[in-house]
């Protein structure tokens, strides 16, 4: 199943999460955590493009404003490519996210 019109929603065991929905990457997130954005798709069963066991959750994550968030968000991409990539080489549209690794960003402390 494709939900792709705002509202359309489904229940994991890390949640609810719908389209158009806020959401903070969260410590499992890794690379991720600690940005925002919000849920553009969410997709199930055999129209997930990933061979996760859960949800696919299509997230467009804010660029970062906090210097600090930048340079951590900078540095877990480049250890873990390997080589330096700054803010604006690293994917923050369409991320394909696991339900374990976001929060409801109204449920976090945001910066």
């Amino acid at each position: 199943m494709i939900l792709e019109k705002f509202g359309e929603s489904i229940k994991t065991e890390f949640g609810v999460f719908f389209v158009g929905q806020k959401v903070i990457g969260n410590t499992v997130a890794c690379e991720y955590e600690g940005l925002t954005g919000y849920i553009t798709e969410i997709r199930t069963g055999k129209d997930r493009d990933t061979e996760n066991e859960t949800e696919d959750l299509y997230v467009c994550f804010d660029e970062p404003a906090d210097p600090e968030l930048i340079k951590r968000v900078e540095a877990d991409f480049s250890e873990a490519y390997g080589v330096p990539k700054t803010i604006d080489e690293i994917a923050l549209d369409l991320v394909i996210m696991a339900p374990e690794m976001l929060s409801a960003a109204e449920n976090c402390n945001e910066n």
